[in-house]
């Protein structure tokens, strides 16, 4: 992505919304008119906005526009930025003094135990279907990012036990996950197995070859489709769902935050103490899609 081109960021950032956070293409298209016209406004390079500028489009936006859309355009502008900054496209985040307007929490959406197993069970026993399964089952498992789970390689696999993986999340920080021991048996034998089926050479190391967050996105669609949820399916939803029934089995905030990786309210150092053997017994608890093969 270069630096002097507003527009390849703009679909960069719309993208993330699409396939990673699950927006509605009427939120994207909402945000894509909102950065538009904040560019077409400034005339500047997205690297060289700074934080007088957003101030000033913004009491020129209250001048014109109701309040619900004023903060719209604030949301806007300030998530844009803050993935900007969180992907290293910039070393500062010219939004970060900006408070955003009150708005009304709205709750995620979440599925439940029951529509998991059946978009599970509706995969066959293809190469591609074994891989995208397991892909779901892993995002279950651990409730990591889509981009986190399509991007694992074989040495992010911790050890030889398959006790843990090592995703790479934000900030270009790794943390482990602990795998409870069906999903390390099936993670064993796609490795051997389907897997070899779908790499083109030897020297790809990715542990999903040949998936991505935008194939994964539609196959996802697809076989929500087919068991007739009418929810909205995207993979974020599984994150929220992981972490709702995280806490309603007794897992404690800190543990969800560490799983997770989530920076939350307070530093991210608080969460770093939690020990993985705590984590380990938290997921021995809970086997979401474990079908009890043996």
């Amino acid at each position: 992505m270069t630096e002097d081109n507003n527009y390849v960021s703009i679909n960069e950032f719309l993208d993330y919304l699409r396939l990673e956070k699950g927006s509605s293409e009427k939120t994207i298209q909402s945000y894509r008119k909102d950065l538009t016209i904040f560019f077409e406004k400034i005339n500047k390079k997205y690297t060289e906005v700074v934080k007088e500028d957003i101030y000033k489009y913004i009491e020129n936006m209250k001048e014109k526009y109701k309040y619900n859309s004023v903060q719209r355009k604030i949301s806007s502008l300030k998530s844009y930025y803050k993935f900007l900054y969180v992907n290293k496209y910039i070393s500062t985040d010219p939004t970060n003094t900006v408070k955003a307007m009150k708005k009304k929490k709205r709750l995620p959406d979440i599925l439940t135990e029951e529509e998991l197993k059946k978009i599970i069970d509706t995969f066959n026993h293809e190469a591609k279907n074994v891989r995208d399964r397991l892909i779901l089952e892993l995002l279950i498992a651990t409730g990591a990012r889509i981009s986190e789970i399509v991007n694992l390689e074989i040495k992010d696999i911790e050890d030889s036990e398959y006790r843990y993986i090592r995703v790479l999340g934000k900030g270009s920080k790794y943390r482990y996950i602990p795998i409870y021991e069906q999903i390390a048996k099936k993670l064993k034998e796609y490795i051997y197995k389907e897997r070899l089926e779908l790499i083109e050479n030897k020297r790809d190391f990715r542990l999903f070859p040949r998936a991505s967050r935008e194939q994964f996105y539609k196959v996802l669609k697809e076989h929500s489709k087919s068991c007739n949820i009418e929810k909205h399916v995207h993979p974020h939803m599984i994150r929220h769902t992981v972490a709702t029934i995280l806490l309603k089995n007794g897992a404690d905030i800190r543990s969800v935050q560490e799983i997770l990786g989530h920076a939350g309210i307070t530093t991210t150092e608080i969460y770093t103490h939690v020990e993985k053997s705590k984590l380990k017994k938290i997921y021995d608890k809970i086997k979401i899609g474990d079908d009890n093969e043996n």
